[in-house]
């Protein structure tokens, strides 16, 4: 993984510069800053080419940025957009839309206050204001994503401008490089057929506020950021994105968009299902070898009882990644329907589903153009031929949904179960299948945890190189100042006491929200969504991006 990410920060560093834009090779590009008194001072966007040669380049792609949003500080959201803003294809490339909550009383409040401090800093920023009151809807990431991309699609109404759209989905508090645009640029401009069909994922890494958690969530979070770079190499026919991923608007439409219903809580899971088998398997999944950095779920309170809500706060995450095992239903009723060859949904039934524009009018900022919702029909209904599908990946899929629902659960009640008939029945008493079953699973259990040790080997090495780059690229872009504590360099001492508690770290946020989510579902697929508690920044963000 390290090695790709050094090939891919070159790739969109150099390779894409000298083939798309001018000769120029420089890296940074003077902006003014201005703070909320009124003040000045410089930045520089980090990438390659100049912004002037990129109206040189016919049809460019358009990043439509989707940014949910429920009761977020506003500095974090300003802090996310400020990273952004210094990416060298912001102003020509990025179309921002602050994807509210209408639950949330500051909603409207807080995205128009964005949007006048970063009204130069995009090519458009808007907003979506998500109904809470939505028939079927269940509150969530999905709903709300769902809601603002049939609005944003409004704004790309001829095939060309969707043709070269790519939709990405963040979290309020995601720091993308600047590269991870220029590769998805590159890959879509070199690669245009393929490119309709696709969805981009990226590791994802815990290196902003890791060192001021409780341990017992920063090694879950170590957990978590394994499993999501588990399926992510070359030649994996199964990449599930974890949090942050891209996916071409064409794609996005054939399958329907984004579910609204209890079965996505999982949105980023379910996405991959709806388009694998919307599409018989037969779309595509690319790596982009340029980690989204996280934050660490936190409390502000100190002490004891910060420690404990510390805890809670990731246990509630953990119930709501778990609760994503309903997906695995969902798979096996989508997967019997390909192989009974039943219809899927069309790019028409989901727009239909935006609702009267009477009563529904998104609210759109600095948008003068867009005071009603298109009429569906003008988006084609796309009906692919099917095509032969992959049993191999088949099972493929449903060994990496076993592995994130169910092991976990599997695992510790196997471990538990076996100690304690080792321990209460006597080996005489014991057939000898079962005693060398034992002995297997015991060996089996020791080469897994051997290759643990290998991960978290390669672990470290991965989050010093993921902390160095963002560092150095915040440095360049000019925000390092006013982001300090929030690069979590790892030290030895503290990876040692990490390492001791991954037994217990391992039961209390994988083991018993996994049970308690599997016994649940017997009679209830509803969850109260809750937002994780993200750290209130300690630095003051004065200043904000204005291009000059």
């Amino acid at each position: 993984m390290t090695d790709e990410m050094k090939t891919a920060k070159f790739d969109a560093a150099e390779e894409y510069a000298e083939t798309e834009f001018s000769d120029d090779k420089s890296s940074q590009h003077s902006l003014s800053v201005k703070s909320l008194g009124g003040t000045e001072s410089s930045i520089s966007r980090v990438g390659t080419p100049k912004i002037p040669s990129l109206a040189e380049v016919p049809e460019p792609v358009v990043h439509a940025i989707i940014l949910p949003s429920y009761k977020e500080d506003i500095d974090t959201l300003r802090e996310t957009l400020s990273v952004l803003a210094s990416h060298v294809l912001a102003k020509s490339n990025y179309d921002i839309y602050l994807a509210m909550e209408q639950r949330d009383p500051d909603a409207e409040s807080t995205a128009t206050q964005l949007i006048l401090v970063f009204a130069t800093s995009f090519r458009n920023i808007s907003f979506t204001l998500h109904p809470g009151d939505i028939s079927g809807e269940v509150a969530g990431k999905s709903s709300n994503v769902s809601w603002a991309a049939r609005q944003l699609s409004h704004n790309y109404v001829d095939s060309d401008s969707r043709k070269n759209c790519v939709i990405t989905i963040l979290d309020a508090d995601t720091h993308l490089s600047s590269n991870y645009f220029l590769l998805i640029t590159k890959f879509h401009r070199e690669n245009p057929t393929e490119a309709a069909t696709t969805l981009y994922c990226t590791p994802i890494i815990f290196d902003r506020n890791s060192n001021d958690v409780n341990p017992f969530v920063r090694v879950a979070d170590i957990f978590w950021c394994g499993a999501g770079i588990s399926g992510l190499y070359k030649g994996s026919p199964i990449m599930i994105p974890t949090s942050v991923y891209s996916i071409a608007m064409t794609l996005a439409g054939e399958v329907g968009g984004w579910d609204t219903g209890p079965e996505s809580i999982g949105e980023d899971l379910h996405m991959f299902l709806k388009c694998y088998f919307s599409s018989s398997g037969q779309f595509h999944t690319r790596i982009i070898y340029s980690p989204a950095s996280q934050s660490n779920v936190s409390s502000d309170l100190k002490g004891i009882k910060g420690a404990v809500n510390n805890l809670q706060a990731r246990y509630k995450q953990a119930m709501r990644h778990m609760w994503g095992s309903l997906d695995t239903g969902y798979a096996v009723e989508r997967a019997l329907q390909i192989l009974w060859k039943k219809n899927d949904e069309k790019l028409s039934s989901w727009l239909s589903r935006a609702s009267d524009p009477a009563d529904r009018v998104p609210r759109w900022v600095n948008d003068s153009n867009l005071t009603h919702f298109t009429p569906p029909n003008i988006y084609e209904d796309i009906d692919r031929p099917r095509t032969s599908f992959s049993k191999i990946n088949l099972i493929i899929l449903f060994h990496r949904l076993f592995e994130a629902h169910f092991l976990p659960s599997h695992l510790t009640i196997a471990l538990v179960s076996a100690v304690l008939y080792s321990a209460l029945v006597p080996p005489l008493l014991t057939h000898r299948l079962l005693l060398w079953s034992f002995g297997f699973n015991g060996t089996m259990r020791l080469l897994g945890f051997c290759l643990f040790s290998v991960y978290l080997f390669l672990y470290e090495s991965y989050h010093q190189l993921c902390v160095r780059t963002r560092e150095d690229e915040m440095k360049r872009a000019g925000l390092w100042d006013r982001m300090q504590g929030g690069f979590a360099h790892r030290a030895w001492r503290r990876n040692a006491v990490d390492y001791c508690l991954m037994p217990v770290t391992g039961t209390l946020f994988g083991t018993i929200p996994a049970v308690v989510a599997e016994i649940s579902h017997f009679w209830t697929d509803q969850l109260v969504y809750t937002v994780s508690a993200k750290p209130q920044l300690k630095r003051e963000i004065e200043k904000v991006v204005a291009m000059a």
